[in-house]
């Protein structure tokens, strides 16, 4: 795929005079609906003002590897959302767009400024080797707030959105699916095993609320088969929720705090209500983030009355302990590890997944770059959610992993995130690659040992890979 074609001719979305000044203004005035992420705005007002624009950030961001242009440069894209702060927010840019005024976009095409805002992949690389330590993440968020004050959020993160406010999930599925998901995965389990192995439901006063992405509920739902198996071995008193059992977080993507906010308080209430000590949050980066590092860390409702980890955080420790057993001669085929930025340059949650998979692989390697700094896989930052952004994720966001994939002999790639597996899969397909794609937790499912089951078919758990639960429509 050669470079974006911008100069496709459609109808501009009409924005209202006024409109993105008073965004602006907002940002820059202390109003607490804006200041929800760890005071951004201060952090986005100081990134703007220290930039030198050195390109080192260029160099290590896997959109401008893809394609090394001018539009796909980290200085570049911040620059037009640090030119409008500036013209609306303060004192000198108002004056001058009254005596020179400009149009706020290129071509007056706010769509194209919407393009180009999620043609970044929030990886935070960029702030790992900027020598002033800029994080290029932060002022797209800001761009991507804009875009979704005008109502131009991609359609598919937009309607996660809505249907998050309305079903609590962003699938839309409706309580009576996600219960029929679980029972067929329970017969699933017995049949395997012979063992009566559950996944509670709604159980007020479980020690444990385990919060999974919904599609490792209703769509590939080996992850959650495999912790289901760690809390029956570590005999853990856990539960899950009909109401609230989606641990994803599309306002974190696309830059709306109220959605962001109301997402996490959802399941702070849920927790609550259940009365949990501990919160286990499943393989979404995003949704660990923002409910461990921002809601929880940044006393956005006071203290919480439990605790939050990570599904790597508690099966590690169990692992670490000896309290589960994991066989690595069920999982004989090499695998390597694909770090999540979430997980990895946003929590540092990296050794936690390698002790997990050394511990359930009888042949682990790492990959070239492995790491905190490890390469995005092309679909951060909400894009593996974007059919309108496949050729854009295969061609050039995900061109230095599919190298990096191409290097490799392992078998199997293992990583830590939904949205990570979702763009390590079409990679795969797409260039026909011969590795399979799993969760951390599916590794487990497929060897752990379990006191009583049948062993004649113990070792055919990864048989499910192939497969998919029932529809999540209802």
């Amino acid at each position: 795929m050669g470079e974006v074609d911008v100069n496709t001719e459609r109808d501009k979305k009409y924005i209202p005079p006024g409109m993105v000044g008073a965004y602006f203004r907002r940002v820059a005035d202390p109003d607490p609906f804006v200041r929800d992420i760890q005071d951004e705005p201060s952090a986005f007002m100081l990134y703007a003002d220290i930039c030198t624009k050195c390109g080192v950030c260029a160099e290590e961001c896997p959109v401008y590897y893809g394609q090394p242009s001018a539009r796909m440069h980290p200085v570049e894209r911040s620059r037009q959302v640090v030119q409008l702060y500036r013209k609306h927010a303060t004192w000198w840019g108002r004056l001058k767009n009254l005596i020179w005024p400009k149009p706020d976009f290129e071509e007056e095409d706010a769509e194209l400024f919407a393009q180009r805002m999620y043609e970044c992949l929030t990886c935070r690389r960029c702030a790992v080797y900027c020598p002033v330590g800029i994080d290029h993440s932060v002022i797209t968020r800001v761009g991507r707030s804009l875009v979704d004050y005008m109502g131009l959020t991609p359609p598919a993160l937009a309607q996660g959105t809505d249907n998050s406010f309305e079903t609590g999930n962003l699938e839309g599925a409706s309580t009576e699916a996600m219960i029929d998901s679980v029972e067929f995965l329970e017969e699933e389990l017995n049949e395997e095993t012979g063992l009566d192995i559950p996944i509670p439901i709604d159980k007020e006063g479980a020690d444990i609320y385990f919060v999974p992405p919904s599609g490792d509920v209703l769509v590939y739902a080996e992850n959650l088969l495999g912790m289901a198996k760690v809390f029956y071995a570590a005999g853990a008193n856990w539960t899950m929720s009909s109401r609230a059992f989606d641990g994803a977080n599309f306002g974190f993507t696309t830059g709306n705090n109220f959605s962001m906010r109301f997402e996490a308080k959802h399941y702070i209430d849920e927790a609550e209500k259940i009365g949990c000590k501990t919160m286990v949050m499943g393989e979404c980066g995003h949704a660990y983030r923002v409910m461990k590092h921002m809601a929880a860390a940044g006393l956005w409702w006071g203290t919480l009355p439990f605790e939050i980890t990570s599904a790597f955080e508690y099966t590690a420790e169990l692992v670490e302990a000896g309290t589960i057993e994991l066989d690595p001669n069920r999982n004989d085929e090499k695998v390597t590890y694909h770090d999540s930025c979430q997980f990895a340059a946003g929590c540092n949650i990296v050794d936690e997944p390698r002790t997990i998979l050394k511990a359930a692989c009888s042949d682990f390697e790492e990959m070239d770059g492995a790491g905190a700094t490890q390469w995005c896989c092309g679909g951060g930052g909400g894009l593996s959610a974007l059919r309108s952004a496949h050729d854009f994720r295969m061609d050039i966001s995900g061109k230095k992993k599919l190298e990096q994939l191409q290097a490799t002999d392992a078998e199997v790639v293992s990583t830590s995130c939904l949205q990570c597996r979702t763009q390590l899969k079409e990679l795969v397909r797409h260039y026909k690659l011969p590795q399979k794609v799993t969760g951390v937790h599916e590794m487990v499912y497929s060897s752990i040992v379990l006191k009583g089951e049948n062993p004649l078919n113990a070792e055919d758990a990864p048989r499910l890979r192939s497969g998919e639960t029932p529809s999540a429509e209802g």
